[in-house]
């Protein structure tokens, strides 16, 4: 192997892959295109407000176990985790991104909540909460987990963290502390981080384990498939049941709506899970 030809080869290894280019476009679009429709406009607002009616006054602001589990001292413990984890296998490449990836989704999801305004467009009028600090934890706890643990236990790690993810969404439209436009909002938040820490790895990184892909484990790529289709479909037929054809009865309080709602939201974080996963075949 000749000067040119390692040249070369280092050239193209330090290109940022496209799919995450396009992943970080996509993200940026879909964060600003839900913030557009769900929160700047009368009728997304009437929608998510239907939602949050709907949620029962003794358990409105309540908190189930998942919900519990979101902390600054949980997020710590994370980050602390996924960094010995990764230096402890010698991968520091690893640790690095792992935790940027949590700690720049969260500081990114807290950031937007602070600057980006809900205009008072209907009659009920609650504290902005775009996009969910809680659902941004628990997705990108879950990414950063698996970056740092080894590929016999990865698949195990985002099996598990990803239903945990789920029901912290869930949850948190089920106690009315999020819509699930936040829920949306958070999942879009991370993929971007993901696309970020992953597309810079293919530049800076010289260890090959943060720069070459491997195909997915179809295993936990069907299992996770399975489960965003059926939570997704139940989620669909939900709504089809409690609105029936007239789009009207939205803008009333059912329990159906948010049943549909809590089912949504769960869906929205395995969709993105199973996404990430077939996108980052390094994980």
């Amino acid at each position: 192997m000749n000067a040119t030809t390692v040249s070369t080869s280092t050239a193209v290894r330090r290109q940022v892959p496209t799919r995450w280019v396009l992943t970080s476009a996509v993200s940026v679009v879909a964060l600003g295109g839900v913030y557009s429709i769900a929160v700047l406009t009368k009728p997304g607002q009437e929608i998510e407000d239907s939602i949050l009616r709907s949620v029962d006054g003794s358990t409105l602001l309540r908190s189930g176990r998942a919900l519990d589990a979101i902390s600054i001292p949980a997020v710590l413990l994370v980050v602390g985790i996924v960094v010995v984890i990764a230096l402890l296998r010698r991968r520091p490449g690893a640790a690095v991104q792992a935790s940027v990836l949590i700690v720049g989704a969260i500081a990114t999801a807290q950031m937007i909540k602070a600057i980006a305004p809900r205009p008072e467009l209907t009659s009920l009028t609650l504290s902005n909460s775009f996009p969910s600090g809680h659902a941004t934890i628990a997705l990108a706890g879950v990414l950063g987990l698996a970056t740092a643990f080894g590929r016999h236990l990865r698949p195990f790690i985002m099996i598990v963290g990803t239903a945990f993810a789920a029901a912290v969404a869930e949850q948190t439209v089920a106690y009315g502390w999020h819509r699930v436009s936040d829920i949306c909002g958070a999942c879009a938040v991370t993929m971007l981080w993901l696309a970020i820490v992953r597309g810079g790895a293919a530049v800076w990184s010289n260890d090959p384990r943060d720069t070459v892909g491997r195909r997915a484990h179809g295993f936990t790529s069907g299992l996770l498939g399975l489960a965003m289709v059926a939570t997704l479909a139940a989620a669909g037929a939900v709504f089809a049941i409690g609105i029936g054809s007239d789009i009207s009865s939205m803008t009333t309080t059912s329990p159906g709506v948010l049943t549909g709602a809590r089912l949504l939201s769960a869906g929205v974080v395995l969709a993105t899970a199973w996404l990430a996963w077939k996108l980052d075949r390094s994980i």
